[in-house]
């Protein structure tokens, strides 16, 4: 079987898209965020930062996306009030 490409450029193939869509989709549901909201669009910036910057790897995309790994530059969405 063929290994689907995933990209080491920091260009975004369509497999890496689909990574990233699905790791976006599993964030934005454990967390609450509604698709569409600046939250979410804030979620889809981040991720897209993190793998221009060289971040390929899912688990840790995931990790960062979630605050969880304790590098400067972890993402916090904005929160709004209501």
């Amino acid at each position: 079987m063929i290994k689907p490409h995933v990209s080491e450029s920091g260009l975004a193939y369509p497999d890496d898209l689909a990574l990233l869509k699905r790791i976006y989709d599993e964030v934005c549901e454990e967390r609450g965020i509604v698709l569409g909201s600046p939250e979410a669009s804030d979620l889809a910036i981040e991720a897209m930062r993190l793998f221009s910057a060289g971040v390929f790897d899912e688990v840790t995309i995931g990790r960062r996306l979630r605050g969880g790994d304790g590098e400067t530059g972890e993402f916090s969405p904005r929160r709004h009030s209501g």
